[in-house]
């Protein structure tokens, strides 16, 4: 004879892990700033108990840790990669332009929220500057493996590096469409290499580029 189930049993909510908790952290993080990261707020949103929390972090202070190993991971690792390996000085320039274009990968809200975030913090504004300095030199470190002199190679690194970032503080891309910033393709590829792009290549990226956009 089958068994019946209990007539009032009901099935258990998921178990949460620490990254269920890091992701919810982080919504709260870029929507409200880290002062509302706090146990009690982020326990009512995912409807579990404060005890819950301490299964997998010793206090707030290890969640915002690790809010910022998962910003590491996403923004800086995601530059890093992206010109690790690349056959041509335009390969990595594309590279960097696709990264920082899909916000999927390297995400500037996260960014920006983690600026703000060091402006109150001493501490943080140190790993700010180390984490800016790492991506610099690994961005360097592309240009000289493209025949540029180390001087000039970290200049350039800086030079396209920190337009970018402003960019995205001065939000520029919210009144730029994608055709609009496309088409400066070749004069962004020389200023910031002082030479000519290969239209063939630049063609090329170009198409990838918005083969993308139409298969999200």
């Amino acid at each position: 004879m089958p068994l019946l189930s209990a007539p009032h049993a009901t099935a258990r909510p998921p178990r949460l892990n620490g990254a269920d908790w890091v992701e919810a952290a982080l919504g709260v993080l870029l929507q409200k700033g880290v002062d509302a990261v706090q146990i009690t707020t982020l326990a009512r949103q995912l409807k579990v108990t404060r005890g819950s929390f301490y299964w997998h972090f010793e206090n707030r202070e290890a969640l915002l840790d690790a809010l910022l190993e998962e910003w590491r991971a996403r923004n800086t690792g995601v530059i890093i990669e992206a010109i690790k390996q690349t056959d041509c000085l335009e390969d990595g320039i594309f590279s960097l332009f696709s990264v920082w274009v899909d916000h999927t990968r390297f995400d500037p809200r996260l960014d920006q929220a983690i600026r703000d975030w060091a402006r109150h913090s001493d501490k943080l504004c140190l790993i700010v500057k180390a984490e800016d300095n790492a991506r610099v030199i690994a961005i360097a470190g592309f240009y000289e493996r493209h025949g540029f002199s180390e001087p000039e190679a970290f200049i350039r690194a800086r030079v396209i590096y920190f337009t970018q970032i402003s960019f995205y503080a001065l939000k520029i891309e919210d009144d730029e469409d994608v055709q609009e910033r496309l088409g400066y393709l070749n004069e962004y590829f020389k200023c910031f290499t002082g030479r000519d792009m290969d239209p063939a290549l630049g063609a090329e990226h170009t198409a990838k580029y918005l083969k993308g956009m139409s298969d999200d």
